[in-house]
């Protein structure tokens, strides 16, 4: 894609592929030259394009957010509910109520508030100052005054400001990781002029705002600002990204609403039936409140944000930082994984894997001192890496610091016994021709090492590679450019002339180390008298090998991806890296069986339907931009998947809020990638996904329970309520009231059971195929697998057995029938909360405290019950005193029902061992 120039408000944007055009015509085609715009020009073109600074124009106020959560369905009844208990006086109902509907609101906006923060972090990427020229002179000027047509001057350790082209580059390098996804700083040549449709991640005389010069520097013409860049483009569609509802929040919401619109119908059909039967209006809007609030799961939100709270804190002992609750569940439902490969597949740490000196080939193994025995010649090429080397040793910590490539090759060369540091003091540098991108290698030159020297090879020494020369030339580089300078080859602690046929077999193993994803370097070196012209350093080199390095793949991944294909996960890599590079790894790591690779230019030349047959066959994308991996996304959720993203750079922002799951690295993480993201890995590793995605899957099994539990108890309070009036009226006896239960008792019985005993369910054990059974399908129903069916006969049990004890004691004339009543409903919901803990394993077979908070939940939920019988909590509550006989016939009333979820569960086995 072109990068594009904003030109003033109401004129069309405009397109121009920058990479294309030569530095001259980029500076023309701009109006500016390498003296800088006059100053009154760039006043005019700031007035004309605006300020070079991202706009942020879709973040929600939070006064907004707010409106959202006191306007929901369940909201908006409990409101009327607590307005209608003030017009009749019932102040402490209304206040109950009221309490409720202000922490549905706190959750709601919270969660919200923290997922329309992206744009923020999305900004502090912005540079304050940057050294420009105006009319030939070097000015520092703010950032947010830079115009296309500027030229600005670049060094190492800069971030760049805007989107430019380089007119001038000395040994530049760029990390772009953050928005390409390259892992390596990227080398920068104004002189090159690339094809049209080039990737972003190969446009090498470009760059781009929010990046980092990490080396060298640079002269560069600003060529697009603000939203123009490609991090303004970043912004846009992270703005016109909406955040997906999870599958549980869409099930539960319309769990709710089905729930809550039900309890309306049944409030009204109470209330009419007592006015039917001569009952006063104001009581029995009293009894249709009371239904209203036995019917909706006034607990619910609660007790799922506290189970998904205590998820997330399980999760965060396995690494895995939940940043929105919602995703705890979510995870349990994920189909597909799309993985970065830099990182999170991989180590993030270039490694020398191969060397390769002609005559033998060595495998480097994981230790940490294996190379002692390997060959001459191999030991050779790896210190003479080491010594051709700008990379640094930290000695307080021992590290390693420098270009990724470099480190890798003096790590390399410290596993062969030659420290860097060691190398450096027997072979001191005597001069230097530093590498560049024209010529594509570095030279250094070394005095030689007396015999005897520590840590250095002892040919360095020997007459018999150098001679008497004083001195020793070193390069290292691209193989061709290595072999264009190189006479002859060392074979057998000797130099052997370099024919035609020994080059097509350096670049023949170089060939085939490129196809396998790694980075090759060769060196050579040369012995001298003294340095003389630096130009004559590079030609007659003695070529000793190449060595072909990689980011290699963490070593936990792949039984990790495994696990992932186990449990009906599939594993996809989408990457900005070369494809050669994705290619390697993800066969290395099982992701796919075969070379297919599809790139960015390619992905970009499909439609919609096209796209989506190739998501579902093609496992790997490389040189993606963030519009593609948006595609991928969409395309994917579009087909039903539920989609776990994961990324770490300002590219991936947009896919990471758009996916079902965003997930965003820790170590290596933009603030941008964090603040978009559901999930924060804090050790950057796949297989913290795959664990996540274990504990998810429990998370959801138990919140699947807490709502049938919950459902069932909501229906027998429903039946009672609705029932009530009904069997009285269709029997011969009086109606003592109309009203059931009162509100208060409801909604102590609501908060105590279905609050605290739900949240008892939320501490379930992992069941023995969490992660050998396909994910839950997003389409399936909440009530799928038997768990409404369940629900249902549970809630009838619950409602017919309450309303028996309640009219057994009208008919006996016991004036304590409503505390009967009240007492058998706590008992029955108490006896299914354990009864519910698995559709298929006895109670004896999990035992009775393998959930031990369960447990003593339970137990508190009695002693709770018998303090509001029994104290003066009872006349608030408007109960009697139960005598002992009562309290028992009510406790083993609520033992019937695990009974007889028992009876269920040895019905399940017999059939399930049938099938």
């Amino acid at each position: 894609m072109a990068t594009e120039i904003a030109p003033g408000p109401g004129t069309p944007r405009t397109a121009v592929a920058w990479h294309a055009l030569g530095a001259p015509d980029a500076l023309a085609s701009l109006g500016s030259s390498l003296r800088g715009l006059p100053e009154a020009m760039a006043a005019e073109r700031l007035a004309q394009h605006g300020r070079n600074e991202l706009v942020d124009r879709g973040s929600k106020h939070p006064l907004a957010i707010l409106w959202e959560q006191l306007t929901a369905v369940m909201v908006l009844i409990l409101v009327a509910a607590s307005v209608l208990s003030l017009s009749l006086g019932k102040y402490l109902e209304a206040g109950a109520i009221l309490a409720i509907v202000v922490l549905f609101a706190f959750l709601g906006f919270f969660q919200e508030y923290r997922a329309e923060r992206a744009m923020l972090a999305l900004k502090r990427l912005s540079v304050p100052t940057v050294r420009v020229l105006r009319d030939g002179t070097v000015v520092v000027v703010a950032a947010t005054e830079l115009v296309p047509g500027d030229v600005v001057l670049l060094e190492a350790g800069n971030l760049l400001p805007a989107d430019v082209r380089f007119v001038e580059t000395v040994n530049l390098r760029v990390q772009e990781a953050a928005l390409t996804g390259e892992s390596e700083p990227v080398e920068k040549d104004a002189a090159l002029i690339l094809a049209s449709g080039a990737s972003l991640g190969d446009r090498s005389n470009l760059g781009f705002m929010g990046t980092l010069v990490t080396y060298g520097r640079g002269t560069a013409v600003v060529v697009a600002t603000g939203m123009s860049t490609e991090l303004g483009r970043i912004a846009e569609l992270l703005q016109q990204v909406s955040s997906e509802a999870t599958p549980l929040q869409r099930r539960l919401d319309g769990v709710g609403k089905q729930l809550a619109l039900g309890g309306v119908v049944v409030a009204v059909l109470v209330a009419g039936i007592g006015v039917l039967l001569g009952e006063k209006l104001g009581e029995m809007v009293l009894s249709a409140i009371s239904v209203a609030v036995a019917v909706i799961p006034e607990g619910l939100p609660a007790v799922v944000t506290v189970t998904l709270a205590l998820g997330a804190q399980r999760m965060l002992r396995r690494n895995a930082l939940i940043r929105k609750l919602p995703a705890v569940e979510t995870l349990g439902s994920v189909t597909t994984i799309c993985s970065d490969k830099t990182g999170t597949l991989t180590q993030n740490l270039m490694t020398v894997t191969t060397v390769d000196v002609g005559t033998a080939r060595l495998a480097l193994g994981a230790g940490t001192s294996d190379l002692d025995a390997a060959p001459g010649a191999v030991r050779l090429a790896l210190a003479g890496s080491a010594l051709c080397n700008d990379a640094q040793v930290r000695p307080t910590d021992d590290e390693v610091v420098g270009d990724p490539t470099e480190t890798a090759l003096v790590v390399a060369a410290r596993r062969a016994g030659f420290a860097k540091a060691e190398l450096d003091r027997a072979m001191p540098r005597e001069a230097e021709l530093p590498f560049d991108s024209t010529r594509k290698r570095m030279t250094t030159v070394h005095r030689r090492p007396g015999t005897g020297d520590g840590g250095v090879p002892e040919l360095w020494a020997e007459r018999g590679l150098a001679g008497d020369a004083a001195l020793v030339a070193v390069t290292k580089g691209a193989t061709d450019s290595v072999l264009d300078v190189s006479s002859h080859l060392w074979v057998d602690g000797r130099a052997e002339p370099l024919d035609e046929d020994r080059r097509d077999q350096v670049m023949a193993a170089t060939a085939e180390l490129a196809r396998q994803g790694m980075r090759v370097l060769a060196v050579a070196f040369r012995p001298l008298e003294a340095v003389g012209d630096p130009a004559e350093l590079e030609r007659e080199l003695v070529f000793v090998g190449v060595s072909g390095m990689i980011d290699p793949p963490r070593p936990e991944v792949r039984a990790a991806v495994a696990r992932s294909r186990d449990a009906g996960i599939r594993v996809m890599m989408i990457t900005g890296d070369h494809p050669l590079t994705a290619s390697a790894i993800a066969r290395e790591l099982g992701i796919t069986a075969n070379e297919r690779v599809v790139t960015g230019a390619e992905l970009a030349r499909l439609d919609d339907a096209q796209l989506a047959e190739t998501v579902r066959g093609v496992a790997v994308f490389a040189r993606v931009s963030p519009e593609h991996k948006l595609r991928i996304v969409d395309s994917l959720q579009a087909q039903g998947e539920v989609v776990a993203m994961t990324g770490d750079g300002v590219n991936d922002a947009p896919a990471l809020k758009r996916a079902n799951i965003g997930v965003a690295m820790g170590i290596t993480g933009t603030d941008v990638s964090k603040e978009a993201s559901d999930m924060v890995l804090r050790d950057d590793n796949f297989a913290t996904i795959v664990a996540a995605v274990e504990e998810g899957r429990v998370i959801y099994d138990n919140l699947r329970r807490f709502v049938k539990f919950v459902v069932a108890g909501n229906i027998g309070k429903v039946l009672v309520m609705l029932l009530w009036p009904l069997t009285f009226l269709l029997s011969s006896e009086p109606l003592v009231t109309a009203v059931a239960l009162l509100p208060l008792q409801l909604l102590w019985l609501n908060l105590l059971t279905d609050g605290l005993l739900g949240l008892g369910m939320g501490f379930e054990r992992a069941e023995r195929d969490v992660m050998s059974r396909p994910p839950h399908s997003p389409s399936a129903g909440i009530f799928s697998g038997g768990v409404g069916w369940q629900a249902l006969w549970v809630g009838a049990y619950i409602g017919a057995v309450s309303l028996a004890v309640g009219v057994l004691y009208v008919l006996a004339g016991r004036a304590e029938w409503q505390t009967m009543l009240f007492a058998t409903l706590a008992f029955l919901q108490l006896f299914q909360a354990f009864g519910t803990r698995s559709m298929r394993d006895s109670l004896a077979t999990q035992g009775l405290f393998s959930n031990q908070p369960l447990a003593g939940i339970a137990v508190a939920v009695v002693v709770l019950q018998l303090v509001a019988l029994y104290s003066p909590l009872a006349s608030f509550l408007g109960l009697m005193v139960l005598s002992v006989v009562d309290l028992g016939i009510s406790f083993l009333i609520g033992a019937s029902l695990l009974v007889a979820l028992e009876l269920e569960k040895v019905w399940r086995r017999a059939r399930s061992s049938l099938a």
